[in-house]
């Protein structure tokens, strides 16, 4: 069996991440399984700050559920990265597996294994610099480095190194330079390095967005001096199509350099499909949220203030690591000191096209921390969809499936950004069911691009305090 991960990449954590001691276990598997079916079971040992430990001589013991138990083992001076090859589970339902080394213990993300036909569920992180990006450099790494370990030590499906381009920051030499290290690690149905940017914009101009595109242009697009998000958008349009690439506000409510997004500048639910929720730098859901930006604008910049006004816009969530670390970890600069965001993708198929268009149409949802599995229907849509309704006097039905490492200690329905039920499952899985038998007609939203509309998403918190927010789905009237 070849190494896993090669000798080269083992020399690239080695490098760029060399861990201390073990102090933490995580095992990785899919989210979406089928019984019988065979699968691979990730196993990486941490240090303290969430590198790969060179110093592990144990065996990894990991239990799987209704089977038996098989060892990984560990070579000191190696980074203690590995895969468990062939394993299957026999029944159908939710499980984790559970793995020891000496006196660490951990569970798996947990997975739906199912006989239904369903959209496999592909977690990346969108948002990842590198030393390309000139911005905290004497914290960040290589290109290398952020596709070794999002792979790897990360054990993601997808990742973006999305280095700044604005102000200076890239020209053509940096642009090759990264177009081509992503085609080499590109490797569809495996791992897709997804083409991406970020351009930043002044304040009341759009923020700080990135570009995410199929495929790489000969040179990037840039509007930082004169321009906002829109023209930006327009320029993209003249360059590629209006359907090769989209553009993702992120930490909106950022004081001075605030995405606030004004009916001027916004570029329409096609260019700007979705909003990043969540990343390092906190949360920016709603104004009071447990996990804000440390210094916030005043100004309505939250996800729930760009929902209301009708701004059609699914959820995503990254790191915005420049520690160049996909999912967490490492030695980040002080601001960056949240839970990491990740982004979970319902697709048939795992390359870059199909990324690219369940982001473009918010087949996914966003989480922090834990890969929780979101999978259900609101009023019989899946989430990021919309559908309308004759007669508003039918109850919309909310019905969920909802499993995650630790437990869980909150799953919230939010109806126009107001959460109207709650739960408490105090468990590691948890189905919800929900009736909104409340007079629609009053609650409606009236807004210039939708009309009138309502608008649902399911909030989980968990007692390791990681979170999830499925896309909205919007009733319109």
């Amino acid at each position: 069996m070849k190494a896993y991960p090669s000798e080269l990449q083992q020399k690239v954590l080695a490098q760029e991440a060399p861990g201390d001691v073990p102090v933490a276990l995580n095992i990785i598997i899919p989210s979406v399984t089928k019984p019988g079916e065979m699968f691979d079971a990730k196993v990486i040992v941490l240090d303290k700050a969430g590198y790969p430990s060179l110093k592990c001589e144990c065996s990894v013991r990991v239990q799987i559920p209704e089977q038996d138990v098989v060892e990984i083992a560990f070579r000191r001076g190696i980074p203690a990265v590995g895969r468990l090859q062939n394993i299957r589970l026999v029944n159908e339902g939710l499980f984790r597996l559970s793995a020891s080394c000496n006196n660490l213990k951990a569970y798996s993300n947990p997975t739906f294994c199912t006989l239904e036909d369903i959209p496999g569920i592909y977690w990346g992180d969108p948002h990842v610099h590198t030393v390309l990006s000139n911005c905290h450099a004497d914290k960040s790494r290589s290109l290398n480095f952020c596709f070794t370990a999002a792979r790897h030590l990360s054990a993601l499906d997808w990742v973006a190194a999305t280095d700044h381009v604005s102000n200076g920051r890239c020209d053509f030499s940096k642009w090759k330079e990264q177009r081509a290290v992503a085609e080499l690690y590109n490797d569809p149905q495996e791992f897709v390095t997804l083409p991406a940017y970020e351009a930043s914009f002044k304040s009341g101009a759009g923020g700080d967005n990135n570009v995410y595109m199929p495929s790489f242009p000969d040179i990037f697009t840039d509007e930082y001096e004169n321009g906002n998000v829109k023209t930006l958008c327009n320029k993209l349009t003249d360059a590629m199509s209006a359907d090769a690439f989209f553009v993702v506000p992120h930490h909106t409510t950022r004081q001075g350099k605030h995405g606030e997004i004004s009916d001027e500048i916004y570029p329409g639910p096609d260019a700007m499909p979705v909003i990043e929720i969540h990343s390092k730098w906190g949360t920016s859901e709603y104004r009071g949220n447990p996990n804000p930006l440390k210094k916030i604008h005043e100004g309505p910049s939250y996800a729930t203030d760009l929902l209301n006004r009708g701004l059609k816009m699914g959820f995503v969530a990254g790191t915005d690591s420049h520690a160049t670390m996909p999912s967490g970890g490492g030695d980040e600069p002080d601001h960056l000191d949240r839970l990491p965001g990740m982004t979970a993708i319902r697709c048939a198929e795992l390359t870059r096209q199909s990324i690219f268009n369940a982001v473009k149409h918010r087949q996914c949802y966003a989480a922090s921390l834990e890969r929780i599995i979101m999978h259900g229907s609101i009023a019989g849509r899946a989430f990021g969809e919309e559908l309308h309704f004759a007669d508003l006097t039918t109850p919309p039905e909310i019905n969920v499936l909802v499993a995650a490492r630790s437990d869980i200690t909150g799953i919230d329905i939010v109806r126009n950004g107001t959460t109207i039920h709650t739960i408490t499952p105090n468990s590691w899985k948890a189905q919800i069911m929900y009736e909104d038998r409340e007079d629609l007609s009053a609650v409606q939203i009236k807004s210039r691009y939708l009309g009138n509309f309502i608008y649902y998403y399911v909030r989980v918190t968990c007692e390791s305090g990681a979170q999830a927010w499925s896309s909205p789905v919007w009733i319109l009237g």
